[in-house]
């Protein structure tokens, strides 16, 4: 049995890695299916299989993460979804008929005012949303949610972007100068293989124009401006079936992300260009303590 569980994870990580997750994301949902294995093994035993799973199986998994583990309700959601997208890859390719963990509710988050941060599902939702957006608008807009979501920067860093702010390498990697200006020497910030690759599209298609040397450009051809970028993710997430998620959602999304897969406070603060750590300590708030 345990070598059908190592087959059924090799074959999740193929059907990920043909997603174009990013190599992060795909490690994470696969730790968290392989913590979930080991729950089903003890609780169920060998010779009960993953796919033969019901919600109420899902229910004690969670009962488990929150009774016997008592990990953070971040913590326990995030898991939830991994196990959420196992078995709809499983759906998929005709291994089972249906999604027990889709019925299964995920932990209310604990306070009205914590930050949200989207999970690896609605990341994926917003992403095609603005695929399917306007054609003539399509790369440039989704370069700028691929850079939030990437990078962290603030709204305002963002529009005042600049060409010569933009170093891409040859070999997917990259990076930003942001916040430069008014005496401030501003701050370099690594680009992905996913930003450098939305950028590099963007870059092909931008009109040139004389009068602007911004990054983001407007239809009229002037320096993008914070409520059309306010209003493009307001347009996006509606199409995508998504509430409540602004610019700064989405810089949420990428600390706390960075935070999960580096545990290193420091680096958080930096990259978001926060001068106290106490600052960032903030989107600890959403993880486990």
């Amino acid at each position: 049995m345990a070598e059908i569980v190592e087959e059924l994870l090799s074959r999740f990580e193929e059907h990920l890695a043909r997603l174009a997750l990013a190599s992060t994301t795909i490690v994470n949902y696969l730790a968290d299916l392989k913590t979930f294995a080991r729950w089903h093994a003890d609780a169920k035993g060998a010779a009960y299989s993953l796919l033969e799973l019901t919600p109420d199986d899902i229910r004690e998994y969670r009962c488990h993460m929150q009774t016997n583990e008592e990990w953070a309700p971040a913590t326990i959601n995030r898991r939830l979804q991994a196990v959420r997208k196992f078995y709809s890859f499983a759906m998929e390719t005709g291994l089972t008929e249906s999604n027990p963990a889709s019925e299964v509710q995920l932990i209310p988050r604990p306070g009205p005012n914590l930050p949200r941060a989207l999970t690896p599902e609605e990341v994926t939702s917003l992403l095609q949303a603005v695929q399917g957006g306007r054609p003539s608008l399509v790369k440039r807009d989704y370069a700028i949610i691929q850079l939030l979501l990437q990078t962290g920067i603030k709204l305002g860093e963002l529009t005042r972007l600049r060409l010569s702010d933009v170093q891409l390498q040859g070999d997917g990697e990259g990076s930003l100068l942001v916040g430069e200006g008014d005496g401030n020497k501003g701050r370099q910030v690594p680009l992905n293989s996913l930003a450098c690759a939305a950028l590099r599209d963007y870059l092909r298609v931008r009109p040139p124009s004389a009068s602007t040397e911004n990054l983001f450009l407007s239809q009229e051809g002037s320096c993008i401006s914070k409520r059309t970028v306010q209003r493009l993710i307001r347009v996006y997430t509606k199409a995508a079936g998504l509430e409540d998620v602004s610019a700064h959602v989405l810089r949420h999304t990428f600390a706390v992300s960075t935070l999960e897969d580096t545990e290193d406070l420091s680096l958080v603060a930096r990259l978001l260009g926060h001068r106290c750590l106490e600052t960032t300590a903030k989107y600890l708030a959403t993880r486990d303590q």
